[in-house]
């Protein structure tokens, strides 16, 4: 069984559809001959009982006249006229004893016997005895399930054929093109199947270099979308390195650390060294806010207008220079250098333009022509083509101000400043 099914399975696909279906319709086909020669038989065998039951009778009432008199050459006579017909093998007249008082025919194994009362005067005098011929019945049925069945036969040749011709087109389809991925892949011997051939062919070939990027390399392509960036140049840093005691910096560098941090983390930003006393915040992706241009420079607003109270609480300038700008790429990783590189550029334009800025936020020029920035912010332009961030719209100057009182609550605390 299990060659049988291998060898199947190896067979070219028109045949394999044309043999199924073959298959079906043959067993359909015989499973309706049998259930119509059941009910033929049935009825056949219904109209011959039928037949049997009413020759009986007759023949019961014509022999009672004879039997009356006591003539049993009239009983044999009435036996042999009924002896002459094609249906009746035999015939006899039985007396109450059931002893046999005329007979006719011989009887056969496959005869259907009736029998019937033979009365006389109310009372019953013998038994009128007929077998029936089941050989035409039985002749005529085999020839009505014969003649079915070939017509089953042939009903299931023409499916094949028609099968076999509607399936070759589709198999010489699937032919051509598992012969195309052949010609870009293995071209070794394939199945005689057009499924198993195609299936070959396809398993030939590179199929991880034409899968899609998985989840992992999706998340390294997020570095390959136009990123926003803002640069914090620590201005008030260097002149603290020779003059205030490690411990004390380091509260300082930590408290500008969580301003920054707070600032940036309203809009997704991710903070990162990337100079000796420079800080770049990246914006990339989708936010519910806006675009990565109006993130980047709502969070340099919130760290200008709050640095001025994170002084008062060090008693520590907290001179920052500001500046965003745009990239096409994004910072790069480890797995992925060349975003890093590109980035370069645009890094090294925004810390000139942060190392001279004073107290206001500075744009680069690329960034005039954001559609979403210029609709949410206006723009300044200042001396020798510099452009400077001006005041947002009332709606987006609202969210920022609830979002620096947030952010002050976490900075500003009771204790007393470190002398």
């Amino acid at each position: 069984m299990r060659a049988l099914t291998i060898a199947f399975r190896s067979l070219p696909l028109h045949q394999q559809l044309a043999a199924t279906a073959c298959l079906c319709c043959l067993i359909s086909s015989l499973a309706l001959v049998a259930l119509a020669a059941q009910s033929s038989s049935h009825s056949q065998a219904n109209l011959q009982s039928e037949y049997g039951k009413a020759v009986a009778e007759q023949l019961a009432r014509r022999l009672s006249a004879e039997m009356a008199t006591g003539d049993r050459l009239g009983i044999a006579g009435e036996l042999n006229k009924l002896a002459e017909q094609q249906s009746i093998v035999a015939a006899r007249a039985l007396d109450v004893d059931k002893r046999e008082l005329a007979a006719v025919g011989k009887q056969q194994s496959s005869s259907l016997i009736f029998q019937a009362p033979i009365m006389i005067a109310g009372d019953q005098a013998g038994i009128a005895e007929v077998a029936l011929n089941t050989a035409v019945r039985d002749s005529t049925q085999f020839r009505f399930v014969v003649s079915l069945s070939g017509l089953a036969i042939l009903l299931s040749i023409a499916v094949y054929l028609t099968t076999r011709t509607l399936a070759l087109r589709v198999g010489k389809n699937l032919q051509a093109v598992a012969a195309e991925l052949g010609a870009v892949g293995d071209s070794q011997k394939v199945s005689t199947n057009e499924i198993e051939a195609l299936r070959e062919r396809v398993a030939a070939l590179p199929l991880d270099l034409l899968r899609p990027p998985s989840e992992t390399q999706q998340e390294g392509n997020q570095h390959y979308v136009e990123t926003a960036i803002l640069f914090i140049h620590f201005r008030s840093l260097p002149g603290y390195l020779e003059t205030v005691d490690e411990r004390r910096l380091q509260r300082y560098v930590a408290h500008v650390h969580r301003m920054i941090y707070g600032a940036s983390g309203f809009y997704n930003g991710e903070l990162q060294v990337v100079r000796q006393f420079g800080i770049a915040v990246w914006f990339t992706g989708k936010h519910k806010i806006a675009s990565p241009t109006v993130r980047a420079a709502s969070s340099a607003w919130l760290i200008q207008q709050t640095a001025p109270k994170l002084e008062q609480q060090l008693r520590l300038s907290v001179g920052l220079g500001l500046a965003v700008g745009d990239s096409e790429l994004g910072r790069g990783d480890s797995e992925d250098i060349y975003p890093g590189l590109y980035t370069q550029a645009a890094v090294d334009e925004l810390e000139a333009l942060a190392r001279q800025s004073g107290n206001e936020i500075h744009l680069l020029e690329s960034l005039i022509q954001d559609v979403q920035l210029i609709n949410r912010v206006s723009i300044k332009e200042a001396t020798a083509g510099r452009y400077q961030l001006g005041t947002f719209a009332d709606g987006h100057r609202d969210l920022l101000e609830r979002q620096r009182e947030i952010l002050l609550r976490a900075l500003i605390t009771n204790e007393q400043p470190e002398e």
